[in-house]
């Protein structure tokens, strides 16, 4: 495969710009649900059309462009002369990955980002540049949190997009870190606790606690108890996860509950600039301290408290990257929120009064090292100063 470095600029630059015109292509074509109307065998831009209820031509010149890039395969007409809107398009395996069922991450943050509130704030990436301040809440006037609970729509995209990205990522992040060492651990920003409840399943002896603002809490607790009426995920009932999983309702900037051992905060801190990171491991730290003389009063199993940090981890190389390309997302989306490198973390983590004792790369398990699937890293830290 040729390295872009290698391209000329032309080709090279070309390469580059192209990549928001595709972007609001493949938006589009999730939104019409063309990958559905073709699950069938290939369909023909007339077909497709009235399907769509979209104008025949311009229809097939965004197809057209598509399956130039792979999304979308052009199949060759029979006959040497054919009408535009006799031709065919057929399915690939990209354009697979965008039909209706499929649940992947990139599917979901097409469509969000092709949503008007976060496009126009990628579109304003200048006035980032220029002041320093969000352009999401620029244009919107609210910042994100805000805007998505005031916004259903969006925020449905938006939540589907995260769940399908934890779903992708927490078989492989359990899998890989050991919480059978813990007696009870509180995953915070938990949202309905998907992460939770996969980490519950593989360690039978864990209990937990999933830490989110009332809101989120709220809509986790109904589905909590439509999963105990209806017993749709028998695997759920039958291993006794729900009796040994709690939620709380709280501000993680003002406190954290403590009574765990184990603190995960999974894909929080990129959100947040230094002062506000500093502010949820601070609070973070004060539960632990609690937590020592509540397992001391209880004569619990006496188990030294960890942070587990499951986050992206800025890589230093000079190379394009996830890690890069949401580094700007992040940048236009929040208030300084970024994705650190390690020696960033390290200075957080000591400023807040923890010491890293692991780093695990989930990549470097993985058989696919570059798949941008595997992007997450794991920073475990135990306090410096909590006594013994």
């Amino acid at each position: 495969m040729q390295n872009n470095k290698d391209l000329p600029p032309s080709e090279l630059i070309f390469d580059l710009i192209k990549g928001q015109i595709v972007l609001n292509a493949i938006s589009t074509v999730i939104n019409l649900k063309i990958s559905d109307y073709l699950k069938d065998g290939p369909k023909s831009v007339m077909h497709l059309a009235e399907k769509t209820n979209t104008h025949p031509n311009s229809l097939y010149r965004l197809l057209r462009m598509l399956s130039t890039v792979g999304i979308f395969t052009k199949v060759k007409a029979t006959q040497e002369e054919v009408k535009y809107d006799e031709i065919e398009f057929g399915l690939t395996p990209l354009a697979s990955l965008l039909q209706s069922n499929e649940k992947n991450m990139f599917k979901n943050f097409s469509l969000i980002l092709g949503r008007q509130s976060f496009k126009r704030a990628i579109d304003d990436l200048q006035y980032v540049i220029q002041t320093g301040e969000n352009s999401f809440k620029h244009i919107n006037n609210l910042n994100i949190f805000d805007y998505l609970q005031q916004n259903p729509v969006d925020a449905k995209i938006f939540n589907e997009a995260m769940t399908a990205m934890t779903s992708s990522q927490v078989s492989s992040i359990s899998k890989l870190y050991d919480f059978s060492q813990f007696n009870t651990v509180v995953d915070i920003g938990g949202g309905q606790g998907l992460f939770l409840s996969t980490i519950l399943k593989d360690n039978p002896n864990l209990t937990g606690i999933v830490f989110d603002l009332p809101h989120a809490i709220e809509g986790a607790n109904q589905q909590k108890q439509q999963i105990s009426h209806e017993k749709l995920r028998s695997d759920v009932i039958n291993n006794s996860i729900l009796p040994r999983c709690k939620f709380i309702s709280g501000n993680f900037f003002k406190s954290i509950p403590s009574g765990a051992d184990g603190y995960i905060i999974k894909n929080v801190l990129l959100n947040w600039d230094d002062e506000s990171a500093s502010t949820i491991l601070k609070n973070c730290l004060q539960a632990m301290n609690f937590s020592k003389s509540y397992q001391k009063d209880n004569k619990q199993q006496k188990i030294k408290p960890k942070v587990i940090i499951v986050d992206m981890i800025m890589s230093e190389k000079n190379e394009m990257s996830f890690g890069n390309l949401l580094d700007i997302v992040m940048l236009v989306l929040t208030q300084n929120g970024r994705i650190r490198t390690k020696k960033e973390f390290t200075n957080l983590l000591d400023t807040c009064g923890f010491q890293i004792t692991n780093i695990w790369d989930l990549s470097s398990r993985s058989s696919s090292p570059s798949d941008p699937m595997n992007f997450l890293s794991i920073v475990e830290a135990i306090p410096k100063s909590i006594d013994d």
